[in-house]
């Protein structure tokens, strides 16, 4: 699990709209979170395609999960800022992976992408995070 605790592996267990979204962990290290989600009807445009709100979330809890791999017990994450490139379209599971940028004591930078199960590149973006003291 590379260094990471049990408990931040289940800690979308913990959030509703991650569990409705059905966002999977496929992977997590120090600093980095692998996560993935099927585009259900629901999730999708008019157009037949991932609707940028759902990627979007995808993309929050993804680079919010980067962020709260730094701690040990898991801390709380509270998104500050988030801006996001939407840069393609796609249909199927969509990919995501954030990166810790940079972290302080409170306040966390993040970036991430996501892509189609093919590798394109559907969206990027770029976060600043806090991290709620431990209680």
């Amino acid at each position: 699990m590379s260094g990471v605790p049990r408990e931040t592996y289940e800690f979308t267990k913990q959030i509703p709209f991650s569990e409705h979204l059905g966002i999977k962990v496929d992977a997590l290290e120090k600093g980095i979170a692998r996560l993935s989600m099927a585009i259900r009807p629901e999730f999708m445009t008019s157009w037949g395609t991932a609707h940028g709100g759902s990627i979007l979330s995808l993309l929050d809890i993804t680079l919010s999960m980067s962020a709260r791999t730094l701690y040990d017990p898991p801390r709380s994450i509270m998104t500050i800022d988030l801006s996001t490139q939407f840069i393609g379209t796609s249909t199927g599971v969509l990919k995501a992976e954030g990166r810790v940028s940079r972290a302080g004591q409170t306040t966390i930078f993040c970036e991430g992408e996501v892509r189609s199960e093919t590798g394109d590149l559907v969206a990027k973006a770029i976060g600043t995070f806090r991290a709620r003291a431990a209680t």
